[in-house]
Formats: structure tokens, sequence, C-alpha cells
């Protein structure tokens, strides 16, 4: 599986977050330590079956 991530680079640190998901930021020192942040960030929606839905109010 594959899933498109934003990034840029802010005081030193690479900053970045999936296309799907842009209000979960993640940093790491190094692009290689970002990649492993987004990793793990992916473990964290997916085990929590991360789920959008609308609430009509009348």
């Amino acid at each position: 599986m594959s899933m498109s991530y934003t990034y840029f680079e802010d005081n030193g640190w690479f900053v970045g977050y999936f296309d799907d998901f842009p209000q979960h930021l993640t940093q790491g020192k190094t692009l290689a330590e970002l990649e492993l942040m987004l990793k793990d960030l992916y473990e964290c929606l997916h085990l929590a079956k991360y789920h959008k839905r609308e609430l009509v109010l009348a």
C-alpha cells in the first residue's frame, strides 16, 4: 500500500502529513526520519479506524 504525503522544512525539521489527513502533522530531523514517523502515524490512524461523518443539525 502507498499513500502520498506533503512535506516542508521548518527550522531544520522536515514536517509532513498525508494528503488525505492534512490535520495530522508529524516531523523528523531528516527526511528518512520523517518517513518513519509517517509510517507510525499511518499505524495510529489505521488502528483508530478513522472515519469521517457529517452531522446535520436541525
